[in-house]
């Protein structure tokens, strides 16, 4: 009679579970109007599953990726040179033509260019806040909704926390926020948690210009700079659209420290600046840092560059761009 009793509360509680969970899920689509939704569904055919091979083409690991620009694609795959990739779209049959692999602050895919397909829209993760509503497809390409919970930092790199759990199928997805914009790619949780994980857009937007001039994917020797654009520019005191971005004419070398040579710290900090129109550094945001003051001494770098300023319309205008700071000990 007691187990009978135990049964019917657990059951109880299940639906109780899960009326709470389709409300809050209804509740969470109802922020999305039809754009942003056609937005979402639209996104679905520049959607790709990544495999990694072996020898006898059979899959050791796969995850899903999507195009950023036509002919590369952004994954959440640890990338073994070893072994063959093999991306396929969602949505079509047959693989599409890898032309290179690598890591720029995230895994990617190089590929035969892809005219037909639309890379994703990247929104401003700068501007992301707790409750905001979040939102991926499923496997079935039906729209699921959560919301963003918090944030964490993994590896010197911030991260947000999600209602949406993150499974082995799920990552390196996009994840839209309630204008149908990409906000950052879906990621397991280090600690096999039920928590989602997104990494966030800016990162996406400084692999987007990945092959530009003074922008690779390796770390070289010694201190490197990368400029690209930034994923938004939010001070109101920036233009969007240039019709040329700043340009370094210095680069200073940042003060290695005594600790993190001590510890062996081998990295690189990622961080944007606002140049002004007179080439100099007006303000400077970390998006990724690194320990033992090694942050600290990049902010002094990138402060000290010189930039030939961006230019629209014949005139310089303050434009904000991203910069890779290399540490390695020589």
């Amino acid at each position: 009679m007691k187990s009978s009793r135990r049964f019917v509360r657990l059951i109880q509680l299940a639906s109780i579970l899960t009326l709470y969970a389709s409300a809050a899920f209804s509740q969470d689509l109802k922020e999305l109007d039809s754009t942003a939704k056609g937005r979402i569904e639209l996104a679905r055919a520049s959607i790709v599953t990544v495999k990694m091979l072996d020898e006898r083409n059979e899959t050791i690991s796969q995850a899903e990726g999507f195009v950023i620009r036509k002919d590369l694609i952004a994954t959440d795959l640890e990338i073994d040179k070893n072994s063959r990739l093999q991306v396929t779209f969602a949505m079509e049959a047959g693989a599409i033509r890898v032309i290179s692999s690598g890591n720029y602050f995230l895994p990617y895919v190089l590929v035969d260019t892809q005219a037909d397909i639309s890379p994703l829209s990247l929104g401003d993760s700068e501007r992301v806040a707790v409750n905001d509503p979040v939102y991926m497809l499923s496997e079935s390409g039906t729209i699921v909704g959560g919301r963003i919970t918090g944030s964490t930092t993994i590896k010197n790199t911030r991260a947000f926390l999600m209602s949406l759990p993150i499974n082995g199928n799920d990552k390196g997805a996009p994840v839209f926020d309630r204008h149908g914009e990409v906000i950052g790619i879906a990621t397991k949780s280090p600690d096999v948690q039920s928590a989602g994980l997104a990494w966030p857009s800016q990162l996406l937007a400084t692999l987007k210009h990945l092959g530009e001039p003074g922008v690779g994917a390796g770390r070289g020797e010694g201190p490197q700079f990368g400029v690209g654009a930034a994923p938004s520019n939010t001070d109101n005191s920036t233009v969007s659209r240039v019709d040329t971005k700043p340009v370094p004419l210095s680069r200073p070398t940042p003060r290695y420290t005594e600790s993190a040579r001590a510890n062996g710290i081998q990295d690189s900090v990622l961080v944007r600046v606002l140049v002004g129109e007179d080439g100099n550094v007006k303000s400077v945001r970390v998006v990724r840092g690194l320990p033992d003051g090694l942050t600290e001494e990049a902010i002094t770098a990138a402060r000290q560059i010189k930039f030939k300023p961006a230019m629209r319309d014949g005139k310089p205008v303050p434009f904000w761009v991203g910069l890779e700071i290399n540490f390695n000990i020589r």
